[in-house]
């Protein structure tokens, strides 16, 4: 179920930080239309780049933490010495038999 969660947050998290980009877009134009003593293609990149670097630093940030709070079947959250608690994928590389190995 985790995996379920994971994935539809993370698909809602892109799609926000998409739709905020696309704002992003339209507020830059609208603001490079505006008389201004800068270029318009400075004033744009301003404001453009003002607004997108943060909203897919957030998005990053945010989409790190749902896979944290909802690691999937195939992910554990652990703690590894010197590191502190790090998020790893594994995979068993034998079912059969006594003793199963794990591979990070």
């Amino acid at each position: 179920m985790n995996s379920y969660k994971q994935s539809l947050y993370v698909v809602l998290i892109r799609i926000a930080a998409n739709l905020l980009m696309l704002g992003a877009v339209f507020l830059s134009m609208y603001r490079a239309s505006q008389w201004s003593s800068w270029p318009s293609e400075a004033v744009f990149c301003f404001w453009f780049f003002g607004i997108t670097v943060p909203v897919w630093i957030g998005a990053f940030y945010l989409t790190r933490l749902v896979r944290r709070r909802f690691p999937a079947e195939h992910e554990s959250l652990i703690d590894l010495p010197r590191k502190g608690r790090q998020l790893v994928r594994w995979r068993v590389q034998e079912e059969a038999g006594g003793n199963c190995l794990l591979a990070r």
